[in-house]
This record gives structure tokens, C-alpha cells and sequence, in this order.
């Protein structure tokens, strides 16, 4: 009888210990899923910032002229020549 309750209590511990195996595994799986989701969405963040530096890299490489310093007036400030003749549209037809 002794023996028969200690057989019976090993096989519970088993069994407890492989349900807490099988939990743990699919806990650590779907750990693992969303940290390799979350790795790409860093690499796609990674890649626009290195799209954005060369393009900085770009406009520093840039020679600073007064064509270039014209260039500049004229699309970030607004600014126009004085012989240019601006039209405005109120964008119907």
C-alpha cells in the first residue's frame, strides 16, 4: 500500500512538472513570436533612419554657393526674384 501511494505521487509530480514544461514552452514561443516582431519593426526604423542620414549626408556634401543659397530661399523661405511674376490660383479649374 505504501509503495502504491508513493508510485501514484511520483507519477502526480510527473505530470505536474510536464504541464508546467508544456506552459512554459508555449509562454517562451509566444515571447519569442512578439520579440522577433518587434526586431523587424526596429529594423524598419533602423532602415529609415539610414535612408534619412544619407539624405542629410547628401545636403551637406552639397556645395554652398549662391545658387545653392538661392535654391534654398527660394523652396524653404519663400522668397522670389524680383523680376518673377507670381499667379495664385483659388485651385478651381
Amino acid at each position: 500500500m505504501k509503495l502504491l501511494s508513493q508510485n501514484m505521487f511520483v507519477r502526480f509530480a510527473v505530470l505536474i512538472f510536464t504541464i508546467v514544461c508544456v506552459v512554459s514552452l508555449v509562454v517562451l514561443r509566444l515571447e519569442n513570436n512578439e520579440k522577433k516582431t518587434q526586431a523587424d519593426v526596429l529594423r524598419g526604423s533602423v532602415e529609415e533612419m539610414e535612408n534619412y542620414i544619407s539624405e542629410l549626408e547628401a545636403d551637406i556634401a552639397k556645395p554652398f554657393d549662391d545658387e545653392y543659397v538661392a535654391e534654398i530661399a527660394h523652396s524653404e523661405l519663400g522668397l522670389r526674384y524680383p523680376q518673377e511674376v507670381i499667379f495664385y490660383s483659388d485651385g478651381e479649374g
